[in-house]
């Protein structure tokens, strides 16, 4: 009997908490799930795209069931094994195919998803099949405008009303929320500052729409009744020192990295000069072959070289 693997690997593409604890990922990831977790109490939940399961837990704390869904089958045995519950059931599945009937679940949780999804009307058309008529999705993305380049998990990435447009044609109503990052400073005793803790946040750097990192959206075809309360959390660890070592390291590499690509350079240089005398021997061997040739001697040779083949021939028929 083959045991199922049950262990994920730190590669990003998901948030794990036993990897990424006291990470701003984490952070980003769990503020996502406790926002959600008051507006979807006693109800029936999906959470597509369900990851590792530590979020299907969170909301297991407060709904009356939740279904996690992901496409990685290691994912779904890791949910099983460390985040399991007696109202959670884990399943494998696509999210253009979602193992759920019909008008199933009264709320679809969809966090950092549309963005992996190539067709990711197909995958609004599925969560809207599962979701009962007067159901609620709340979802969340990457703001196109002000996430980071290059993520190769992410086929698309969407602008505030882009997204929107998007989203009515399947929902009448959109409660619009972002979700942002800064850099938090705080004063306070040793203990409060190594527990949490709910002192003051002064909000002294407002920022505009497409200034958010993520979007953060309720849609439904019913009048939305549900809010989303603030909530903030601590990221990780800011360090001066720590990046002023990264920033020393970063430019001691990028010395070392100048250094190595002016000795190739020059080797490069010297290979050049070196592939052009080769090549000026050459001609010259070339110009002294073809004067040979042409010369008097050379003509000579060839003609007795001529003669002494036929005699060798003609003594060899004897």
């Amino acid at each position: 009997m083959t045991t199922k693997k049950a262990t994920l690997e730190n590669d990003y593409e998901r948030m794990v908490p036993e990897f990424h604890k006291d990470r701003l990922i984490y952070s980003e990831h769990v503020t996502r799930y406790l926002a959600a977790k008051p507006i979807i109490k006693n109800k029936i939940v999906l959470d597509i795209a369900s990851g590792s399961g530590y979020g299907t837990k969170i909301l297991a704390e407060s709904a009356k069931f939740v279904y996690g869904v992901d496409v990685n089958e290691v994912a779904i045995n890791y949910s099983r094994k460390n985040y399991g519950g007696k109202n959670i059931e884990y399943l494998v599945g696509d999210g253009e195919s979602i193992p759920l009937d019909d008008n199933s679940v009264d709320v679809v949780v969809t966090f950092e998803t549309i963005e992996h999804i190539k067709d990711y009307r197909k995958f609004l058309d599925e969560v809207n099949r599962v979701l009962k008529t007067d159901g609620l999705l709340v979802i969340s993305t990457p703001n196109d405008v002000e996430f980071a380049e290059g993520n190769h998990f992410h086929l698309h990435e969407f602008k505030y009303d882009e997204l929107v447009t998007l989203l009515r044609k399947y929902y009448k109503n959109i409660d619009s929320y972002f979700q942002s990052t800064w850099k938090y400073v705080a004063i306070g005793t040793e203990n409060e500052l190594s527990h949490d803790t709910n002192g003051t946040v002064l909000n002294l750097t407002k920022k505009v729409r497409d200034q958010h990192l993520y979007f953060y959206f309720l849609c439904s075809n019913r009048k939305i009744a549900e809010k989303v309360s603030h909530i903030a959390a601590i990221g990780e660890h800011y360090s001066d020192r720590q990046l002023q070592t990264k920033d020393m390291s970063y430019e001691e590499r990028l010395s070392n990295s100048s250094i190595e690509i002016e000795k190739l350079n020059d080797n490069l240089v010297e290979t050049r000069d070196r592939l052009v005398e080769t090549r000026d021997r050459l001609v010259g061997s070339e110009v002294e072959l073809s004067s040979i040739k042409q010369s008097k001697a050379y003509r000579i040779y060839t003609a007795a070289r001529s003669v002494k083949h036929r005699l060798a021939n003609t003594f060899l028929r004897k």
